[in-house]
């Protein structure tokens, strides 16, 4: 089941909306006590963390309530803290589950949550799916009032501190006394997001000399979406600092996007901001060094780049419906070391369940220390790929129609069609065996249809997502 509209979006992604027209307590409330009573979570332990919006204080008290309204017996309050620290919180404090509440990319305005596993990851996509019909379902609150004696324990800083060693850890000593020896110099921005909880801290202990700016917790200095417009001030301070890179953080820190020095002939081709695409190559790059034959689960409109730069590792690449959930799932079949979505930059590693823009960050930093190269210079190495989007206007209900106008199309261009997710999933077309054209109906931005094309020569690209617009543009009327 899915509810969408501009104000509130509801799908397996997450919940958010606009706070105080599809977001509110009452909301927050009804969806908290929902996932008690489905997944039996009473005399229990739940883990609650957030971003750093300013309308969350009111819907973590809510969630808080229908927590404790159902006899939980224990809430750990971990704060302001990136998302992969609360999934991470999970499993280390043995919590049954809990919730994070962020609205990730979307500006300041909107707020929404994500419920966890025991795992520490989002629910599966049946499961979210039960949630939201139950929610709905029922008009009450149905909590059985008592005199609960919840316990809600404050552990910020300990979070914080596991969830630090265990990057360490996952890095190695010798990984990071390397990072350390390379002196390097990086440009961070949190934009008043959960990663300032993580940046300043971290960059010490492996020796890393960071200037971190828009550092102060809930004030946002640009847009909350990392990308090549709200980081364009970074490119220029990083031509004149002597940074090996800039990094910017999206609300929650799951997401990071990159920037590199104009004078480089990387970005003389490709631009100073480093796609997505390329940053989770770079990942699997560092991580699958040293391991054979792994399987790479990515969502099916990451570029074939990825497939390229895997190849020396004898590891092939499986792709799956977009959706963080999604691609977990299949790197728990696959026993996946690393997994993501090119399309957004998102880089999975486990345990943690989750994107992680500040793991991500340390693996290129990890990367460049043992290469002893320049960023720009390890992604001049890679082969050449180029990816072009545009967002259309189209309701949900249009959605499912132009998906079907789309296919029957190119199926009777004789293209070859894979289609993932139902009739709200993805849709690629096989351009060549380098090339693709893409379509999906946004879940996280209601009303929004996408279409992306992905290749290996420039021009191809451009001309591919125009005739991608064009189709998309007639079939529409």
């Amino acid at each position: 089941m899915e509810n969408r509209s501009h104000d509130l979006v509801e799908t397996f992604s997450g919940i958010r909306g606009i706070f105080g027209k599809g977001i509110n307590p009452d909301l927050a409330y009804k969806y908290a006590l929902s996932y008690c009573q489905l997944f039996k979570n009473k005399n229990s332990t739940l883990v609650i963390g957030s971003d750093s919006r300013t309308s969350t204080p009111v819907l973590k008290k809510a969630t808080i309530k229908a927590f404790s309204d159902f006899n939980v017996k224990k809430i750990i309050d971990i704060g302001v803290v990136p998302v992969q620290v609360c999934e991470f919180s999970v499993f280390k404090f043995k919590a049954s589950g809990g919730v994070y509440i962020t609205a990730s990319h979307n500006e300041p305005e909107y707020n929404g949550w994500k419920f966890l596993k025991e795992d520490g990851a989002i629910l599966y996509k049946e499961q979210a799916s039960r949630l939201i019909k139950d929610v709905h379902k029922n008009k009450k609150n149905r909590a059985v009032r008592s005199n609960s004696k919840t316990k809600v324990i404050n552990k910020n800083k300990e979070a914080i501190d596991e969830y630090i060693d265990y990057v360490l850890r996952k890095t190695g000593k010798s990984k990071v006394d390397q990072i350390k020896k390379s002196r390097l110099k990086v440009l961070a921005d949190p934009n008043g997001g959960s990663s300032i909880a993580i940046l300043d801290k971290l960059f010490k202990k492996l020796g890393v000399k960071a200037e971190i700016v828009n550092n102060k917790l809930g004030k946002f200095s640009r847009l909350i979406e990392p990308n090549a417009m709200s980081l364009a001030y970074l490119a220029e301070r990083i031509n004149e600092g002597g940074f090996a890179f800039g990094c910017g953080f999206d609300c929650d820190a799951d997401r990071v996007e990159f920037v590199i020095t104009k004078s480089s002939s990387f970005a003389k081709k490709m631009g100073q901001m480093v796609s997505g695409q390329y940053v989770l190559a770079l990942a699997c790059d560092t991580i699958l060094a040293g391991s054979r034959n792994q399987t790479v689960v990515t969502n099916d409109c990451t570029s074939y780049l990825v497939r390229d730069v895997i190849k020396k590792y004898n590891a092939k690449m499986k792709e799956v419906e977009v959706g963080e959930t999604n691609v977990v799932r299949d790197m728990e079949r696959q026993k996946s070391i690393i997994g993501g979505e090119g399309s957004n930059g998102g880089v999975i590693i486990p345990p943690i369940k989750c994107r992680d823009g500040i793991m991500t960050t340390v693996l290129i930093l990890r990367l460049i220390s043992e290469q002893s190269k320049s960023l720009p210079d390890i992604l001049g190495s890679y082969p050449k790929y180029y990816s072009e989007r545009l967002a259309k206007s189209c309701s949900p209900d249009q959605a499912v129609k132009i998906k079907k106008k789309l296919e029957k199309y190119f199926k009777g261009e004789g293209y070859k069609i894979r289609k993932t997710g139902g009739i709200s999933g993805g849709l690629k077309i096989f351009m060549d065996k380098n090339s693709y054209l893409w379509f999906r109906s946004s879940k996280t931005e209601a009303g929004t249809f996408r279409i992306i094309a992905d290749g290996d020569e420039h021009h191809k690209v451009k001309q591919i997502l125009q005739k991608g617009s064009e189709i998309f543009n007639k079939l529409i009327k």
